[in-house]
């Protein structure tokens, strides 16, 4: 048994548990196991957001010690789903490292939801947030039209800006301008109603609950990294929708 590539692969792994949305100690608890299964023994596991950190002794008596710098975040929990139960099956079956990628290569490769079903959840929450707070119903169809816009600059621009509050800079700045245009073109009433519908798909509200998730489990470094993380995020789209907003001569204030 190749202890280093199957150490390799579980965290590869843990990895995708992390970039996913996983509690950090629920991973911690997952490689703890996957390594135990395989007769390891003095195992110890760190986890932060970023980064990695497994040393253990292997049966056959090296001491192995890996470091992964995780730099992705992309919250998928069927993803998540199909990597717990890999986990529970190499705990189980203690597969080769070779079976062990194959597995892994498989759960990663699952079809994706279709960009369309994408985009009809995102006309949804944008639409349907916008009435929540008062908007009418020709501000929700400019919020569609916005939901559109985000869903389109989505799968443009996050493939080349990993700098998550750049992106949402950019497509706050974005959003908000598109708001208020829609307005003057009679596609909306209130331009500010439309903007909520707009934040709406940008606010990392799962971000956030995680951060607090793990603190009040325990994890206070990873807990304080994501809610530092996610209000800078936050900060960054509140600062974009308010420069669109100055850029075109505080337009919004006349439809207040």
């Amino acid at each position: 048994m190749d202890y280093d590539k199957l150490l390799q692969g579980i965290l590869d792994i843990g990895e995708e548990m992390v970039v996913c949305g996983a509690e950090v100690n629920r991973v911690e608890d997952s490689i703890y196991r996957m390594c135990a299964s395989y007769g390891a023994d003095r195992i110890n596991v760190f986890i932060i957001t970023s980064n990695i950190q497994v040393t253990m002794e292997a049966p056959d008596g090296r001491i192995l010690t890996h470091i992964r710098r995780l730099v992705r975040n992309d919250v998928n929990f069927d993803r998540l789903d199909y990597l717990n139960d890999l986990c529970r099956y190499v705990c189980a079956q203690k597969p080769d490292a070779g079976e062990l990628q194959e597995k892994l290569t498989a759960v990663l490769n699952r079809p994706q939801p279709p960009k369309l079903l994408r985009l009809l959840g995102a006309i949804l929450v944008a639409g349907g947030f916008t009435v929540f707070f008062g908007g009418t119903l020709l501000d929700c169809a400019g919020a569609s039209v916005v939901a559109v816009i985000i869903t389109f600059m989505e799968q443009i621009l996050l493939p080349r800006e990993k700098n998550q509050i750049v992106y949402n800079f950019i497509v706050s700045v974005t959003a908000g301008i598109a708001a208020l245009l829609l307005v003057q073109i009679g596609i909306g009433d209130h331009p500010d109603m439309i903007m909520i519908g707009g934040i709406m798909l940008l606010i990392p509200g799962i971000a956030m609950t995680n951060a607090i998730r793990d603190m009040l489990i325990g994890d206070i470094a990873s807990g304080l990294l994501r809610l530092i993380n996610s209000l800078l995020v936050a900060a960054a789209i509140a600062c974009g929708f308010a420069f669109s907003i100055i850029a075109l001569g505080g337009m919004l204030w006349q439809y207040s």
